[in-house]
């Protein structure tokens, strides 16, 4: 499950606040909720000028054929070696083909204390259709 942040993203990332659980009273093996942003918040969001980064979780062939311009490569498989490079005290915005593997990744960055990680909806295919 997931939910958008859309027009609640510029709150939710100067405050720094850490999404609510959507999923209070679920059992947590069932819960599976992670932010997300969409494509065209993001754009939104990148025109604005805040401060974030941009992560790319696909494989490096799959990111030399077309990336978001900015986008730092670390493939899913290499995360849980490589997510401490990241930081802490700004924002974080996942993305893959399609959403899923952003999710996890989202997923995982946030339970290891990167409460500002969001993923994007969709993945590059809703962000190349978004253009």
């Amino acid at each position: 499950m997931a939910f958008p942040i859309g027009a609640a993203l510029a709150a939710f990332l100067a405050a720094g606040a850490a999404p609510t659980d959507a999923g209070a009273g679920v059992p947590a093996a069932q819960q599976q909720v992670v932010p997300v942003i969409a494509p065209g918040a993001l754009k939104a969001l990148m025109a604005g000028g805040k401060k974030f980064v941009l992560v790319d979780v696909r494989e490096p062939g799959e990111f030399s054929a077309g990336h978001i311009e900015g986008a730092t490569l670390i493939p899913l498989g290499t995360l849980s070696g490589e997510f401490a490079r990241l930081p802490k005290d700004v924002p974080l915005v996942v993305y893959c083909r399609s959403g899923h593997r952003s999710a996890k990744a989202v997923a995982f960055l946030l339970a290891h204390g990167y409460g500002k990680a969001v993923s994007l909806e969709g993945g590059f295919l809703a962000w190349s259709a978004a253009r």
